[in-house]
């Protein structure tokens, strides 16, 4: 796997968007809570509830980072996806005097009471996904930005309209650049294919989409018009809007920011056999009968050349290197402070900053750029997520 996360700011702006995909990504899963009666000094990472495979993804990566300290990670999520069921567990951890806690939470309310005796005890907690509020929290972690994933999605996009595979260095921005400098065919056009209309972090995404393709580079080639189209993350109606686009045939490339819309737009696209290619935010399980991969095959026989998501297992890792850099006293979660990440497998040693977070007065800490799902990746992630 080639990670190209070219600067720290995953996250939501994404920070309201993580929550909803997870739940969306939700399978079940043999990882579960952890056995161990005796927490004491080790460091809990708590999911929203058991069973669902962004969440023991996110805890391989934690666990991994942990581990190389030299220190001990346990996963002790609920069974029942409620605020209630998480303050339960909590509760019961401060007791049993562990070190840290990492949360990705049911809700917005209710954690203050349990925190604040976590607080007290010297418990330091990170939020991660989806966020605790500023004062009950060092840091939030988030994936990505919704300039982020607007940007690259629309670089995706212009790289499939012309026929490029996804480029061997990782740096799309780069690649699609160089692709429309020699590009004088008839103006491209995309299409979206999104949640409902009122939907907040889809329609953040659009806005960046909207934002990039006002960049020069895209002047005269492709069309600062988004043709939009709401499926209403319903396969059904996902799938009506699928086949308007096809009927129409107006757009050159399908972009899906919802892994609904995403096999509503692929089992559309592969059916009726249209010239029309399709990117966006999706699943490779779902994903695997409209995607290339194997590294030998030709991307462009395929309905999804490639599409993106994010690294969740590098999630997990970054909510790590905060938790650790609390605790040793180089990371007080305040903007500007920093910590590392050493290098891991294909991953480049990192540093990390908080910034503000955008909807709140806490801080933000960004996991990197979107990750993206290609030939040469698509096997090892069918079977992971």
């Amino acid at each position: 796997m080639k990670s190209w996360k070219k600067f720290l700011v995953l996250g939501t702006s994404v920070a309201l968007a993580i929550g909803t995909l997870a739940g969306c990504g939700s399978k079940a899963s043999s990882s579960g809570t952890a056995s161990s009666n005796n927490l004491a000094g080790k460091h809990v990472f708590m999911f929203k509830s058991t069973g669902n495979t962004f969440g023991d993804l996110m805890y391989e990566g934690f666990q991994e980072v942990i581990t190389a300290a030299g220190k001990e990670a346990v996963y002790k999520s609920p069974a029942e996806t409620t605020v209630a069921a998480q303050v339960q567990l909590i509760d019961e951890m401060i007791t049993q005097k562990v070190a840290s806690l990492t949360i990705s939470t049911n809700g917005d309310t209710g954690y203050n009471d349990v925190l604040a005796k976590a607080e007290k005890a010297g418990i330091k907690v990170v939020s991660v996904d989806s966020k605790l509020n500023p004062e009950l929290r060092t840091t939030h972690i988030d994936p990505t930005s919704q300039e982020g994933i607007g940007s690259s999605l629309i670089q995706c996009a212009t790289l499939i309209a012309l026929g490029q595979e996804y480029p061997s260095d990782g740096n799309i921005a780069k690649a699609a650049e160089t692709a429309l400098a020699t590009y004088s065919g008839k103006e491209i056009k995309f299409g979206v294919l999104s949640a409902s209309i009122d939907t907040p972090v889809q329609n953040g995404w659009i806005a960046m989409m909207e934002k990039e393709l006002q960049l020069p580079m895209y002047q005269g080639k492709v069309s600062p018009s988004l043709d939009k189209k709401y499926g209403n993350d319903d396969l059904t109606e996902s799938t009506t809007q699928a086949q308007a686009f096809v009927a129409e045939g107006k757009v050159d490339v399908i972009i899906s920011p919802t892994t609904v819309g995403m096999a509503a737009a692929g089992q559309t696209l592969k059916s009726s056999n249209s010239s029309i290619k399709l990117t966006g935010l999706g699943l490779p399980s779902e994903m695997q009968t409209f995607m290339p991969k194997e590294a030998s095959d030709n991307s462009f026989d395929f309905v999804c050349p490639y599409m993106m998501l994010w690294d969740v297992i590098d999630l997990g890792r970054v909510s790590a290197g905060a938790v650790l850099g609390a605790l040793d006293g180089s990371f007080d979660g305040k903007v500007g402070s920093k910590f590392s990440l050493k290098a891991f497998g294909e991953y480049p040693e990192r540093t990390f900053e908080a910034i503000q977070h955008p909807a709140d007065d806490g801080s933000l800490v960004y996991e990197g750029m979107p990750y993206v799902f290609h030939k040469g990746n698509m096997k090892t992630w069918i079977s992971k997520l």
